[in-house]
């Protein structure tokens, strides 16, 4: 059972014992009462009578000092125990309920604490995917500077493929969560995707769009030449920023591309823009710029990308030369 819940079932225990005890002293009160009552009534009739509590020779009390000590006796008893009974329940409970706040203090500091630590393991398992993505893709860009019948296209998935789960992890995608990560590489003057892994993995196949210049997120990177971080798609005044032409609206892109991260891939100096990463998901805010925080890495995800392809790009380039 977890914490909370022996917590509050210690405490239901408690209050109905409390309770059950305040009950019981009720069905004594007016035992109690009448055992004042008749203290006090004693004591009232020993001090009208005449004489001494001791007699003047001899032991032992006289009949006045008996009914005076009863008296006082029955008078005192039923003081105490009805102080006893209907005070030391509500202290009893009061101090339960004290411990139970502090019980519960307790626990939010551990649930803090615990959800702290469990940021910091998800954090160190996205760096060291990160680290485990970088490695994977450079092994598998120098086994295919070793075939001579290597295809940059080719080149591009085997990367994809073969540091895909780090990737994902890295970025922190989902189960459930429709995401995609697309390569262009631009080819006169247009952008064509040369590879794509998708969570629909059948879709990979599909006909992809072509993106100009200034053409919705991926063609505003790649005329930009500058990084696009779309943490919300649906966001006021977003898309009327990043207009794409009409013949590449679809009526499901608002919904499946709703945060989004293009990347350009650089060449050369001056900067060439081979062609842009592109990363997208249905779901808001897994892209957001944030400078201040370095533990948000989706977007440097997206930034190992393209300089992994830009690495391979040169190297295409260099062997062609």
């Amino acid at each position: 059972m977890e914490d909370r819940q022996v917590l509050n079932s210690i405490r239901e225990t408690l209050m109905k014992k409390g309770l059950d005890w305040v009950r019981g002293t009720r069905k004594f009160q007016r035992a109690i009462n009448i055992g004042s009552l008749i203290g006090v009534i004693m004591l009232g009739i020993g001090s009208g009578m005449g004489g001494d509590l001791v007699p003047a020779v001899g032991g032992g009390l006289t009949q006045k000092g008996l009914v005076i000590t009863f008296g006082a006796f029955f008078g005192l008893a039923g003081g105490i125990v009805a102080m006893f009974l209907q005070d030391e329940a509500p202290a009893l409970l009061q101090s339960a309920s004290d411990l139970e706040r502090e019980a519960q203090k307790f626990l939010d500091q551990r649930d803090v604490l615990n959800r702290d630590l469990q940021e910091c393991h998800e954090r160190d398992e996205r760096r060291l995917a990160l680290i485990d993505a970088n490695r994977k893709m450079r092994e598998a860009l120098e086994q295919a500077l070793m075939d001579g019948d290597a295809t940059i296209s080719g080149t591009v998935e085997a990367m994809l493929d073969t540091a895909l789960r780090n990737l994902l992890t890295s970025i922190g995608f989902t189960n459930g969560e429709a995401w995609t990560i697309s390569v262009f590489r631009v080819e006169g003057d247009e952008l064509v995707r040369i590879a794509a892994r998708r969570a629909d993995r059948l879709g990979e196949k599909n006909d992809a769009r072509s993106w100009a210049r200034n053409d919705g997120f991926v063609g505003a990177a790649w005329a930009g030449q500058r990084d696009v971080i779309i943490p919300d798609s649906q966001a006021q005044d977003t898309l009327a920023d990043y207009p794409v032409s009409e013949d590449h609206r679809r009526a499901y892109d608002a919904d499946r591309y709703r945060s989004m991260a293009v990347v350009p891939v650089r060449l050369g100096d001056p900067v060439e823009i081979w062609g842009v990463i592109a990363a997208s998901t249905d779901h808001p805010d897994r892209f957001r710029r944030d400078r201040e925080n370095r533990q948000v890495q989706a977007v440097d995800t997206v930034r190992l990308i393209a300089r992994m392809t830009a690495l391979m790009a040169a190297a295409f380039r260099r062997s062609e030369t």
